[in-house]
């Protein structure tokens, strides 16, 4: 599934990106004799049309509005599948044709109702038996980040999540998800292309972040939803202090997002001194920091457009309308130090792949 590309130039942008990921994942899933046949769900008519061209076979678009769980089912019931494999379609930009492999074997081989998710708590993808329990699981399944909890809770399915890593958490949400794979030995032929096309200033604050990450001594700031495991192969591969503030974990897959119920105690401080000071606070604690700022975003309740979202992250203040993220944005801008914002795949699939590429990419800084 590809999603809308949206009109404005961060949403283009990273809507290309998507796209160059779908295409190499296509690639990697023709390779595989279980993968097929392979259907495309895609919102942009160009998308539909490039995957369909390489064999993708194209769905029709829901005539109402879209809805992941009823077309999910719909889906299923229609084809009357009962093994399926689920991606979004720049959800495992990093995922090689063996690992591919070993996931389909492993659901293949099972007797009973198995699934295989690339991440429990925030699911991307999800390749499973017994597909017929998606039908009366459509409408708990809003999006797919809930897919491993639902199917575990709610029908019984032995969820087996991968273990963390760049290939299993990696996932292009938003542009910071993209940017942060450049270098990745794992890139994809078009995806590579494409972030080898990207303005050098895009990717600055990445480089300046990954120099701090291979400089003993230097000092990190994590801020969201970062798990413990993040926090440890953050600790055991690289010589620098981390300073971690995790919280709300889990808000989407669980619900606290939608119920409203997300509280962020870094929220709270903005709110106290105001983004400028906050900002600085940082810059006085630490060489660099990445952000996952949706916490803060569910935190006061409003959701800002994907258009502010992506032009936050991608810096581009001038073309925010939300005033409070773009108030945050021009401090993070004029901060002295790297501060690298986005969605959870900062603090995950990026310090994944910072890492890999740091370690077996034959990484060098630019500078």
């Amino acid at each position: 599934m590809l999603p809308p590309a949206g009109s404005s130039p961060a949403e283009s942008w990273l809507a290309e990106g998507r796209r160059a990921a779908a295409m190499d994942m296509l690639h990697r899933l023709s390779s595989l004799s279980v993968a097929d046949p392979i259907y495309v769900l895609a919102a942009e008519s160009e998308d539909s049309q490039i995957l369909s061209s390489m064999g993708g076979i194209p769905l029709e678009k829901p005539k109402a509005s879209f809805n992941f769980g009823r077309e999910l089912a719909r889906w299923v019931e229609e084809g009357g599948f009962q093994r399926i494999a689920y991606f979004g379609g720049a959800s495992a930009p990093l995922m090689t044709i063996e690992s591919l492999q070993e996931v389909f074997d492993l659901v293949l081989d099972a007797d009973q109702p198995a699934a295989v998710v690339n991440n429990y708590h925030s699911s991307d993808w999800v390749v499973l038996n017994h597909a017929g329990s998606i039908v009366s699981l459509s409408e708990k399944l809003q999006s797919d980040n809930s897919l491993g909890w639902v199917l575990d809770h709610e029908v019984g399915f032995n969820v087996k999540s991968l273990e963390p890593s760049a290939e299993s958490r990696a996932d292009i949400d938003t542009p910071t998800d993209l940017l942060l794979l450049h270098r990745h030995p794992h890139l994809g032929s078009n995806l590579g292309s494409f972030i080898a096309r990207t303005p050098k200033e895009a990717l600055e604050r990445v480089e300046r972040l990954r120099e701090v990450l291979c400089t003993p001594a230097k000092a990190l700031i994590l801020i969201g939803r970062i798990s413990s495991h993040a926090w440890r192969i953050l600790e055991s591969e690289t010589q620098i202090w981390a300073r971690v503030f995790a919280e709300e974990r889990g808000m989407v897959a669980s619900g606290r997002y939608e119920r409203g119920e997300v509280r962020s105690l870094v929220g709270a401080f903005i709110d106290s001194w105001g983004p400028d000071a906050f900002v600085r606070r940082l810059t006085e604690l630490a060489d660099g920091v990445l952000w996952d700022t949706r916490v803060w975003m569910a935190h006061h309740g409003r959701w800002p457009s994907n258009a502010d979202r992506f032009a936050a992250d991608l810096g581009w203040e001038e073309q925010i309308i939300d005033s409070a993220l773009r108030e945050l944005t021009h401090a993070v801008n004029q901060a002295s130090v790297p501060i690298i914002t986005g969605g959870y795949g900062v603090v995950s699939g990026g310090i994944y792949a910072s890492i890999e590429t740091l370690k077996e990419g034959g990484y060098q800084p630019s500078r």
